[in-house]
């Protein structure tokens, strides 16, 4: 039987501190609210402290090339070029949400 996931379950199990942490392992994050992100993982960036996270809600920013999205569906979904669905799916396994 396949699982219908849902978005919303999903971003409420998957907290963006752990998501980032795991994803960007090298980045400096201490604390809640926007967050030097290190390196942006979307470009050749040579300038840390140019890409950030939001600790709080998911959203990432680069200054330098301006990728951004709203929570950590969207970054799964640039990061490994998935369609929406797919992000879900692999948040879901990747987490142990199914």
């Amino acid at each position: 039987m396949k699982h219908n996931l849902k978005a919303d379950y999903i971003k409420h199990l998957v907290l963006p501190f752990d998501f980032y942490r795991h994803e960007l392992p090298n980045a400096p994050l201490k604390k809640q609210g926007w967050n030097d992100g290190g390196l942006c993982p979307f470009h050749s960036d040579n300038k840390p402290g140019s890409f950030r996270v939001n600790l709080a809600t998911g959203a990432y920013k680069c200054f330098a090339c301006g990728m951004a999205g709203g929570d950590v569906v969207a970054f799964a979904m640039s990061l490994y070029g998935l369609k929406f669905a797919d992000a879900l799916a692999k948040l879901a396994d990747d987490w142990g949400l199914v």
